[in-house]
């Protein structure tokens, strides 16, 4: 017996692939690993990746088909080539493990696993100059806040959750990590640096400058001025 989720579900990918435009059409998310065919399936919403031969180079839709939500993102030809090509982390991410829905062309494998081997060559490598500026940048920032009395205590916490965050997300990318969505930013870095997720909650604990120095410290040791900048004539 057909569920009525898997008649909305059905529904609205024939009205994408009945698009003449339509090249190729992918589960991505949590959504790829439902079976629609089961009969009692719950769900609420349904992200979909569609690439079409033309068109602008990213287009979301969002639409609610009898309580269940539609999040379609669409991709040009152009828009998905440059995508791998710039190594654009959210999509990768999303293509590298998608589920084929439609493949116009028999080109969709190529595609996922071309985003995979991307995804696993990691983000594009910062030069030592720019860790260096991006050291530089984060000093100057939290060094504001050392001394404590200018600031009220709101603006102070706010401020140090900033510069906390700008830390973190130098850590990725001086490491060569891909940097994941803020909502996931301390889950992975748990993972990647236990001692460095354990120095975090301590500032987010007290929010001491020292303590926030103390990140700054650790996060950046190995980026030393004398091999990092290049002066040019």
């Amino acid at each position: 017996m057909t569920s009525k989720i898997n008649e909305i579900f059905r529904l609205e990918i024939d009205k994408i692939i009945n698009n003449n435009n339509t090249i190729s059409v992918f589960l991505v998310g949590s959504s790829k690993n439902i079976d629609f065919n089961l009969p009692n399936i719950q769900i609420n919403d349904i992200d979909i990746f569609v690439f079409v031969n033309q068109g602008e180079n990213q287009v979301r839709v969002i639409k609610e088909v009898e309580g269940i939500e539609f999040d379609i993102n669409y991709f040009s030809r152009n828009g998905f080539k440059n995508l791998i090509k710039n190594k654009e982390y959210f999509f990768l991410k999303e293509m590298k493990n998608a589920k084929v829905i439609y493949d116009k062309h028999n080109t969709a494998s190529h595609i996922i696993t071309l985003c995979k081997n991307t995804y696993l060559e990691g983000p594009q490598i910062i030069s030592d100059n720019n860790k260096y500026l991006l050291k530089s940048e984060i000093e100057s920032k939290i060094s504001r806040l050392e001394k404590k009395d200018k600031f009220e205590k709101f603006e102070y916490e706010f401020l140090t959750n900033i510069y906390l965050k700008d830390i973190i997300v130098g850590y990725f990318s001086i490491n060569n990590k891909w940097i994941p969505k803020d909502k996931k930013l301390l889950k992975e870095l748990k993972e990647e640096d236990k001692e460095l997720f354990n120095l975090v909650k301590l500032v987010q604990e007290n929010y001491k400058y020292e303590n926030l120095l103390n990140i700054y410290n650790y996060v950046f040791k190995n980026i030393d001025i004398r091999k990092s900048i290049k002066i040019t004539y």
